[in-house]
């Protein structure tokens, strides 16, 4: 059962990691934020995943 949530959850947080990157670069394609913000994001969002990554909490 514990197996089940961790690959939910994986599942889950790669989904999250998949839009926030989405939206990051539609808004900098579309001229909403600079090339700077763009790249500040992409930044924050790989630090996200490397923080909550389920190997981590397995731990």
């Amino acid at each position: 059962m514990g197996k089940v949530l961790i690959d939910e959850e994986r599942e889950k947080r790669m989904a999250e990691d998949i839009w926030l990157n989405y939206f990051n670069r539609y808004l900098f394609e579309h001229g909403t934020i600079s090339e700077k913000e763009y790249k500040k994001m992409t930044e924050l969002i790989a630090i996200r995943k490397s923080k909550r990554s389920p190997e981590r909490d397995a731990r």
